[in-house]
């Protein structure tokens, strides 16, 4: 393997998957390096990737022209280089949408903010919200509502105080509609407890 004179880039002959690259792509990445680097730099703000990205595209360009079974020598420097360079910015844009994808949205701060849980907060209202509620019912709907919480069906409510299902309900119900008027009522202000 050989270095570049230029770079800290390594050419090798075969992909990350053992397949050989082509020696006149290889060449011809050589001298695309400072354009490629001067590319990644004005696109990523560095050019840490231009070793990468050219590899990718020196493996996509070797396998584009095997594939079309073009004999070494066939094409000129001049194909060849706008052949890698249309690879490489291929390469180059899907790192870049792989990189905006990661971009961090913010500092320690931003990021905790959108960690931070506040679905428990919320859970605490609403169960402080429903023991005030409770605390406004009747005894009787106070155990009706606990009796339904706990699983039981509406006959067996009713059976407990000795009436209908429909009286159940309908009792029921229009105690917790009482309720709401009350307590959506501008006047109203529910006793504190």
């Amino acid at each position: 393997m050989a270095t570049s004179r230029t770079t800290g880039w390594w050419d090798r002959e075969v992909d990350e998957r053992g397949r050989r690259l082509r020696p006149d792509l290889r060449v011809t990445a050589h001298e695309i390096w400072d354009w490629a680097c001067n590319t990644t730099r004005s696109q990523l703000g560095d050019s840490s990737a231009t070793a990468e990205i050219l590899d990718s595209a020196i493996s996509q360009a070797s396998a584009y022209l095997d594939r079309r079974n073009i004999p070494l020598g066939a094409h000129s420097e001049s194909h060849l280089t706008g052949l890698m360079r249309r690879c490489f910015w291929y390469v180059l844009r899907r790192h870049m949408r792989q990189v905006r994808r990661l971009e961090l949205i913010g500092g320690h701060s931003e990021l905790g903010k959108l960690v931070a849980d506040r679905s428990w907060s919320l859970q605490v209202d609403a169960r402080i919200d429903f023991e005030k509620v409770v605390r406004l019912l009747s005894d009787r709907a106070r155990i009706i509502l606990v009796l339904r919480d706990a699983g039981y069906e509406w006959n067996e409510i009713a059976q407990r105080f000795g009436t209908t299902v429909t009286a159940v309900k309908k009792s029921f119900f229009r105690e917790l509609r009482d309720l709401q008027l009350r307590l959506d009522s501008p006047a109203a202000s529910p006793r504190k407890t």
